[in-house]
């Protein structure tokens, strides 16, 4: 079973590994991610969860409102809409459905 939890400071040095995997470099070669600075904030617009299989940390998900977004990175957005990114980690965990 898959269990999503809050991502805190505590799982640092695994997004971190995470973000040096080749797929994950693939999909946003540009990330700059300050993974120390965004773990530690809870903004209201923002969810950040870790995702485990069976208690084993599989990937990252976060979940944002584009409209209360701090940087409007998505432009002119209506209220009441998400924006979602999933990182897997590991290489193993991909094409699994």
């Amino acid at each position: 079973m898959i269990k999503l939890r809050p991502a805190t400071l505590h799982d640092l040095e695994l997004v971190k590994h995470w973000d040096t995997q080749q797929h994950v470099i693939d999909c946003d070669p540009d990330d700059d991610w300050d993974w120390e600075t965004e773990l530690g904030r809870n903004p209201p617009w923002r969810e950040q969860l870790l995702a485990e299989l069976y208690g084993e940390p599989i990937g990252f998900l976060q979940i944002i409102d584009p409209y209360l977004e701090e940087t409007h990175y998505w432009g002119k957005v209506e209220p009441n809409k998400r924006a979602i990114d999933i990182w897997i980690g590991e290489a193993h965990n991909l094409n699994k459905g």
